[in-house]
């Protein structure tokens, strides 16, 4: 896997103690990319052994379907269907894996076709690529072997709009939830009630196929449904919960004409609503989460154990503002100089920025920002946090990392924290501090993962 920090070296400055934590922070991050290859995954929990391809406790004999057909759209399934055809070379029939379109050429498949989509919002080739995929679905014999691989970001990419919506539709909303820093779920909720594909429709066209469905999960809570917004998986959502939707976030009167008039026909029962869990269709389906925030946490833990550190995962599913996330984290950074108390605190979190000013930042540098004055005193205390996709925002880079100097540092350039903090700049700031954190693309997706580490001492 090519998912490691490429500026590692520029990163590692400042005291010797900070220096020393840096590097052991960066080093955390770089075991959790590691444990979230999906290759990886997907080798842990499908095995094949004299034809009987084993997952958990579900066993299919080979030799009694007709075709294996391995479909699937997401940051991750690049590299899952990598991992399939390595475990399958002779059985795979065909198939068609929707990724970014920037990453097409990243992988190397056989009898899998690769086609792109766009990322974070749906184009007119996401559509395409999705009717794609849907005519090979279609055309493939109904007692073949369906392996669907769903991973974060195949909202987008795997993408087809409900009657009578449009991509420019679907483009328009995702851009108000986005900059309405709406969560994922409620976001995936929607999504769902707008789309031919989502919310269990792409399981009721594999119907009465077999069907192995394996999800990478970049969702709070690990809710299969939610992840790319279950295209696979039953629907617990309604039109009713859409509509809430638009209520809560005050968005009835900015989405498209288009997306009200399919909510409120849904409202009236004009349409039927998504498959839910009793529907027939998903009785043929097995679906398995093969890999979430949880295992990178541990990943880091253990890494961190290795150095003789005491480490803690404080939390894998902390949501809200980045920025509030951060003064929160800010505040623990502080309480890590206490007596007993860990070297190292790990989090996973989904959070999202509510954009109130036409600036660049993501996620993960507003969070990093917002602990800077937590920080300023103590030597050897460090922050750093990514987003395991490598994309932080509508940025290059993965995240930012912190330590005591970082203020200080910030004036020295005539600039301040807190000002591009809140006009939604921290791009700038980071830029400028050179304390971006670049991996690149890292084909997978399982949210972000903060590390807060205290050196009290250099190690003798």
């Amino acid at each position: 896997m090519t998912a490691i920090i490429r500026n590692k070296n520029d990163l590692i400055k400042g005291s010797p103690k900070t220096q020393h934590a840096r590097k052991i922070a960066l080093d955390l991050l770089e075991a959790a990319l590691i444990a979230a290859d999906p290759q990886q995954m997907v080798r842990q929990v499908i095995k094949l052994e004299n034809h009987i391809l084993h997952l958990a406790q579900h066993k299919i004999n080979l030799h009694t379907i007709n075709g294996v057909f391995v479909i699937g759209a997401g940051k991750a399934t690049g590299r899952m269907a990598e991992a399939i055809e390595a475990l399958l070379p002779e059985s795979i029939t065909g198939g068609l894996i929707i990724v970014p379109e920037n990453s097409v050429n990243d992988f190397v498949l056989e009898s899998v076709e690769l086609q792109g989509g766009g990322h974070p919002l749906p184009t007119n080739q996401s559509v395409n690529s999705t009717r794609a995929l849907q005519e090979l679905i279609t055309s493939s014999p109904h007692d073949a072997l369906i392996i669907s691989l769903i991973s974060g970001g195949g909202s987008s990419l795997l993408s087809h709009p409900a009657s009578p919506l449009t991509v420019q539709d679907l483009q328009e909303t995702t851009t108000l939830l986005i900059e309405s820093g709406v969560p994922i779920t409620d976001m995936n909720t929607l999504r769902k009630h707008l789309s031919q594909v989502k919310g269990g429709y792409l399981s009721s066209q594999v119907y009465p196929r077999q069907h192995i469905s394996l999800l990478i999960s970049d969702i709070p809570n690990d809710q299969l449904d939610m992840i790319a917004s279950g295209p696979t998986l039953p629907d617990p959502t309604t039109f009713h919960d859409a509509a809430e939707i638009l209520t809560k976030y005050n968005l009835w009167s900015e989405v498209p004409p288009r997306v009200k008039q399919r909510v409120d026909a849904g409202l009236r029962g004009d349409i039927t609503d998504t498959p839910k869990p009793t529907n027939p269709i998903f009785s043929s389906t097995v679906a398995e989460l093969i890999g979430n925030n949880r295992v990178i946490c541990e990943a880091a833990q253990q890494t961190a154990q290795q150095k003789g550190l005491t480490a803690q995962i404080l939390a894998t599913d902390w949501q809200g503002e980045a920025r509030e996330i951060g003064f929160k984290i800010g505040e623990l950074a502080n309480r890590l100089q206490r007596p007993s108390t860990p070297h190292v605190l790990i989090i996973g979190s989904e959070t999202t920025v509510t954009v109130r000013h036409p600036g660049k930042g993501g996620r993960n540098t507003e969070l990093i920002a917002a602990t800077l004055p937590f920080l300023k005193h103590h030597d050897g205390l460090v922050v750093a946090s990514l987003a395991t996709d490598g994309v932080d925002g509508p940025t290059p880079y993965a995240g930012a990392v912190a330590d005591h100097e970082s203020i200080q540092r910030a004036t020295t350039l005539n600039l301040s924290s807190e000002e591009l903090l809140d006009t939604n700049n921290t791009y700038i700031l980071f830029e400028a501090l050179n304390d971006h954190i670049f991996t690149g693309p890292t084909h997978t997706n399982v949210r972000d993962i903060t590390i807060i580490i205290y050196l009290k001492d250099l190690p003798s």
